[in-house]
């Protein structure tokens, strides 16, 4: 998508209520989970890209977590708008977090894909690293996948 601009955002983001709602929404939302679910908990130290159209729309998002003593991080969450899909948000928003976790000395980022983004994965250079398992959130297939990052 032309004109997507990724950026961090810290706990004083002044658009928090849209972030809640398009995780939400395209997240949790469809599958029975309530909005005041535990998902939305702080997640100490991680780090929250958010997508953005050229007319500062919210495209998508997605959190980096850290792994103190770790050279491994974790994205979760990443959620990207459905008229959105398809367009490079998702993709722009995984290199990003690539590229910070690669600039703090992270070696590999894993995570757990849903069934309907093992391809959107693979084609990012993601691996399975586990069968697949069913989420007890939103009772949706998942497996686990990896990716070594490239070192400096």
């Amino acid at each position: 998508m032309q004109g997507v601009h990724v950026e961090f955002i810290g706990a004083e983001w002044e658009r928090k209520d849209d972030l809640t709602w398009l995780l939400y929404e395209v997240l949790y939302r469809d599958f029975g989970v309530s909005i005041e679910h535990d998902w939305r908990q702080e997640m100490p130290g991680s780090l929250i890209a958010v997508a953005l159209a050229g007319d500062g729309a919210l495209l998508g998002a997605a959190r980096l977590l850290p792994a103190p003593g770790d050279a491994r991080r974790q994205v979760r969450q990443l959620a990207v708008l459905p008229g959105a899909q398809s367009q490079g948000v998702g993709r722009a928003l995984m290199e990003a977090l690539e590229a910070r976790a690669a600039e703090e000395g992270a070696t590999e980022i894993w995570l757990h894909a849903r069934d309907t983004a093992f391809a959107f994965y693979e084609r990012l250079g993601y691996e399975f690293t586990s069968e697949i398992f069913v989420s007890e959130l939103t009772g949706i297939p998942h497996r686990t996948m990896r990716k070594a990052l490239a070192q400096n």
